[in-house]
């Protein structure tokens, strides 16, 4: 009887201690704890990738002279996307514990292929474009609680973008068909982690912009209206894949 109630006690010790240890975690090391208690004005650097797309709203077409075939038989689109390269600079502003004011001036370059079709996809001609774009994005960024040296966040805000190569010289015979203009104004919706680092505090974001103007410019090149008058409507889209050290 006192051996069993030995080993009763002995057994419960064992499921009591291995219990205990299962629930045991072990403290997490913060990096930056202090990182949103310290300065309210941050900077820092961001480089990464995108996608530049256009919305197409493709015209009736209109007839120009007698000499001109009706451009109804063709319709634009952009077939796939091309990666493009960016860098910024991160200027951020705490506003409350979870709110950030971001300002993110920097320069992106990229290309869209515009393809123009006739009925039954046959592709007639293809007008590569390439951007250059000095852009402004301010934005405001709402950041969870921190767990450990996690944050997740969401971000919406404004951006605009000047292309320093939207005035090349028209030539059909190149492939430069039309022009886009210069500046356009976009709206933005992303999300992200930011992840705190030993010595910085790096984050991930994924953004997507929408031009909200129509930057189809009415210049076109010789022999090339029934192309330009194809299309009715061009709007930019831009996917974003960043990397922010700050």
């Amino acid at each position: 009887m006192i051996n069993l109630k030995k080993y009763c006690f002995i057994l419960f010790t064992l499921v009591f201690a291995l219990s205990a240890n299962a629930q045991y975690k072990r403290p997490v090391h913060l990096n930056e704890p202090d990182y949103d208690l310290g300065k309210r004005l941050r900077f820092g650097f961001s480089i990464g990738f995108n996608a530049m797309d256009f919305r197409i709203k493709n015209g009736k077409g209109i007839e120009v002279s007698p000499d001109l075939q009706d451009t109804t038989q063709y319709f634009a689109d952009v077939s796939h996307l091309v990666p493009g390269f960016n860098v910024n600079i991160v200027t951020d502003l705490r506003l409350t514990e979870n709110f950030h004011l971001r300002f993110l001036p920097g320069y992106s370059f990229g290309q869209r292929n515009l393809n123009f079709f006739y009925p039954g996809n046959k592709l007639e001609r293809q007008m590569k474009i390439e951007s250059s774009f000095i852009e402004l994005p301010l934005s405001i960024k709402y950041c969870a609680n921190r767990v450990n040296n996690f944050r997740p966040y969401l971000l919406a805000g404004g951006n605009f973008r000047i292309d320093l190569a939207s005035y090349k010289k028209l030539n059909i015979k190149e492939g430069v068909l039309l022009r886009l203009n210069k500046a356009d104004a976009y709206y933005e919706i992303g999300f992200g982690s930011d992840f705190f680092l030993e010595f910085f505090k790096f984050s991930i974001e994924l953004k997507y912009s929408v031009g909200v103007l129509n930057v189809l410019s009415r210049d076109y090149a010789d022999g090339a209206e029934n192309y330009v008058q194809a299309i009715s409507e061009i709007n930019s889209r831009v996917f974003h894949i960043s990397f922010h050290f700050e």
